[in-house]
C-alpha cells in the first residue's frame, strides 16, 4: 500500500512539474504573441471585409495555438494539485478542478474553432457572418465564450489558492492565484459592462501574475517530491 502511495506521488509530482512547466511556456508565448497581433491591428473595429484583404495568418495562428495548448494543460495541472492537497483542503482543490476542466473544454473548442474555420474562412474569402466569430469584432461570440471561458479559469484559481498557505512558497502562491482570480474575474466582468480601460489593467495583472504563479508551481513539484527534470 505505501509503495502504491508513494509511486502515486511520484507520478503526480512528474505530471504536475511538466504541465506546470508547459503552462507557463504557453502563458509566455501567448502574452508575446498576442502582444504583437493586436499592436498591428487598427484601433477601432474596421469591418470584417477590410480585416479579412489586411489578415496575416501567420501572427494570427502564433497567439492562437498557445492559447489551445493552454487550455489542454492547465487542467492537467489542477488535477495534479488536486491530489498533492491535504486531505481537508481536498474540497478546495475540487472546486478549482471542477472550473478548471470547464475553462479547458470550453476554450479548446472556442480555439479549434478560431484556427479552423474561422482561419480557413478569412483565406478562402468568404466573410458572410464572419464577424460574428471573428476576435477582435465587437459582435464577436467567440470572444465572449473566451470571456466565459477565463471568468472560470479566475474561478479555478482562487478555488485553488485555498490548497496553500504553509511554507513561504504556497504562502506567495495562495497570494499569487487569488490576485490572478480576482483579475480574470473583474476583468470578464468589466469587459461585459463596456469598461476597456479597466479590463486591459486586469488583463495586464493577469499577464504578470499567472505565469509566476505556474513558474512557482513547478518548484512547489520539484521542491516537495523531489522532481528531477
Amino acid at each position: 500500500m505505501k509503495s502504491e502511495r508513494n509511486l502515486l506521488n511520484k507520478m503526480v509530482s512528474r505530471i504536475g512539474f511538466w504541465s506546470a512547466i508547459l503552462t507557463t511556456v504557453w502563458t509566455i508565448w501567448f502574452i508575446v504573441a498576442f502582444g504583437y497581433y493586436m499592436s498591428s491591428l487598427p484601433s477601432e473595429w474596421p469591418g470584417i471585409e477590410a480585416f479579412a484583404a489586411s489578415f496575416e495568418p501567420i501572427p494570427y495562428i502564433a497567439w492562437v495555438i498557445p492559447c489551445l495548448l493552454l487550455a489542454l494543460t492547465f487542467p492537467v495541472m489542477i488535477s495534479c494539485i488536486y491530489f498533492y492537497a491535504s486531505d481537508d483542503k481536498k474540497l478546495w482543490s475540487l472546486l478549482g478542478l471542477v472550473f478548471a476542466a470547464m475553462y479547458g473544454a470550453i476554450l479548446a473548442t472556442n480555439y479549434w474553432l478560431l484556427l479552423t474555420v474561422v482561419r480557413e474562412s478569412i483565406l478562402s474569402g468568404y466573410t458572410e457572418g464572419l464577424e460574428w466569430f471573428v476576435i477582435g469584432s465587437p459582435h464577436s461570440i467567440t470572444n465572449t465564450i473566451e470571456g466565459i471561458g477565463y471568468g472560470f479559469m479566475g474561478l479555478a484559481a482562487i478555488f485553488v489558492s485555498q490548497v496553500f498557505g504553509g511554507n513561504r512558497l504556497e504562502i506567495w502562491l495562495q497570494r499569487l492565484f487569488i490576485v490572478n482570480g480576482v483579475a480574470g474575474i473583474a476583468g470578464v466582468i468589466l469587459g461585459g459592462l463596456g469598461i476597456i480601460m479597466a479590463t486591459m489593467v486586469s488583463l495586464t495583472v493577469w499577464c504578470v501574475t499567472f505565469p509566476v504563479a505556474t513558474a512557482m508551481v513547478t518548484v512547489l513539484f520539484k521542491r516537495a517530491r523531489g522532481v528531477t527534470a
